[in-house]
């Protein structure tokens, strides 16, 4: 039998693998080469100060950038928030649309209709007033409706404004003054028309119409007197200025009553408050002059002596609903209320004067029937009289009608009103008052004289002046030292 040889002996199957295999020798490249002669090279570390400036100027590039496309983005941004605060269709920022419509006619120097429809808005029309009038008044007049007759032609200046409303407290009175510092625009002289219950501290003096949160501004603020008040959060309101939606509210708005004789609120409801025209005299409507006094109604305005007496007649039994309910005797809060605010005005460079609006005759006799029923009423003047005389303070007129000279019923529109249509005036020059007034101020401040003890100077030289048109309907010849109003 053949022996069987290694080289023909049975072979198992056997994996092969690719490292075994023995590679074909390549030839060393340069870089080899060179590797092998020579050690590794780090690579060089870049410098920081470099690549910060580099990284800067990435950053510049882009900024700027974004820069340039905000900025012709802020041109349309800025006349969004002046359109939307001009507009302001909501009244957020410049009042209530029927007031501004009201002011904007009177600073036009417009009498405007339908006073009637004015009630719960009197007190923004005043407010919209001071803020709005370019050039302060040199005078202006404060107090309830029974103010509401003194004009430019009554005061003798026609830089006259009358900040007077219907059935004003005494909260309406300090504002209406205190708005007109607030923007700058305090004047040379104040009329206060002081009305009783001015000196009445109790709930029932106070109309539920005035502006109690500003009052409490003035009070704590100006006064330093200690009230409820806290400042008013702004932020969320002012950001309506610059949404979009507001804007386009604004637009449309805009673009609806541009050019219209007859405007519309928000909501679209017409604006019945339009400028006079024609002679104001002759209009059905009771009006609010430009100047803030009121023209009534003709049947109002022409109510013959008993018609009138009827009225006051009618008064006598509801004279306490007048904000006098319980009215028995002053209030020291107020009284302390009153000198401060007076004092303040005077602080304010402001010559103040007190006027004392007559009531009819025949209610005033009435009431001194009950004179134990209304103490309060018949003390306030007595004080107001001393106060002024304290410290040398013009005061005209009385609550009395029988200390007016030449007064009488037919002088009154009802029992609470006393008519303004006068045809001669002696006015006050209040230049020379001022004069006067500072003279006597220099005297206390120097110790040349003591206030208390101080005589009342009066004006000695009143401005006489008449109403031409009224003297020339009544056939009425003046004398020749007076000069006509206007």
């Amino acid at each position: 039998m053949p022996t069987q040889t290694s080289a023909s002996a049975p072979r198992g199957t056997q994996k092969v693998s690719r490292s075994a295999v023995a590679a074909p020798a390549r030839k060393p490249t340069t870089k080899q080469k060179k590797s092998a002669s020579s050690p590794r090279r780090r690579p060089k570390k870049p410098n920081i100060f470099v690549r910060f400036l580099h990284g800067l100027v990435r950053r510049l590039y882009f900024g700027s950038k974004t820069l340039f496309k905000f900025a012709l983005f802020i041109p349309i941004l800025v006349f969004m928030v002046w359109f939307s605060y001009t507009v302001d269709r909501s009244g957020l920022f410049q009042g209530e649309l029927a007031p501004r419509r009201i002011v904007d006619l009177m600073l036009q120097g417009y009498d405007v209709s339908n006073f009637e429809q004015m009630n719960e808005i009197e007190r923004e029309v005043v407010q919209l007033f001071a803020q709005d009038v370019p050039d302060t008044p040199e005078v202006i007049g404060i107090g309830s409706s029974r103010v509401l007759q003194f004009t430019r032609e009554l005061v003798g200046t026609d830089s006259f404004f009358n900040m007077g409303v219907t059935g004003a407290d005494v909260r309406d009175n300090m504002t209406s003054y205190y708005k007109m510092v607030c923007y700058g625009k305090a004047p040379k002289v104040l009329i206060w028309s002081v009305d009783p219950w001015v000196l009445y501290g109790d709930e029932a003096a106070f109309d539920k119409r005035a502006d109690v949160e500003l009052y409490n501004e003035f009070l704590t603020k100006v006064l330093g007197v200690e009230t409820d008040y806290e400042e008013e959060d702004r932020v969320a309101l002012w950001k309506a200025l610059v949404e979009p939606a507001y804007f386009q509210g604004n637009v449309d708005y805009y673009l609806k009553n541009r050019g219209q004789s007859v405007v519309t609120d928000d909501d679209g409801n017409p604006i019945d408050f339009n400028p006079v025209d024609g002679d104001p005299y002759e209009q059905p409507t009771t009006i609010k002059r430009s100047d803030g006094s009121v023209l009534y109604d003709p049947e109002f305005r022409d109510a013959n002596p008993d018609q009138v007496r009827a009225l006051a007649a009618e008064a006598c039994p509801t004279f306490n609903s007048v904000h006098m309910e319980g009215f028995d005797s002053l209030s020291p809060k107020q009284e302390e209320a009153f000198d401060k605010f007076i004092q303040y005005a005077r602080n304010q460079g402001t010559t103040v004067i007190l006027a004392l609006s007559p009531w009819h005759p025949y209610l005033y006799d009435f009431l001194l029937t009950e004179t134990n029923q209304h103490q309060g009423f018949f003390e306030t003047e007595n004080w107001i009289r001393q106060y002024a005389h304290d410290y040398n303070i013009p005061l005209y007129g009385s609550y009395d009608p029988t200390c007016i000279k030449g007064l009488d019923e037919t002088d009154f529109f009802d029992g609470l009103h006393c008519k303004g249509c006068g045809i001669a005036t002696l006015s006050i020059d209040y230049y020379e008052l001022g004069k006067t007034t500072g003279a006597m101020a220099a005297k206390i401040l120097t110790g040349e004289a003591n206030v208390s003890e101080m005589p009342i100077e009066y004006y000695q030289n009143p401005v006489k002046k008449y109403d031409v048109a009224r003297c020339e309907a009544l056939g009425i010849t003046v004398p020749a030292d007076y000069v006509a109003i206007g």
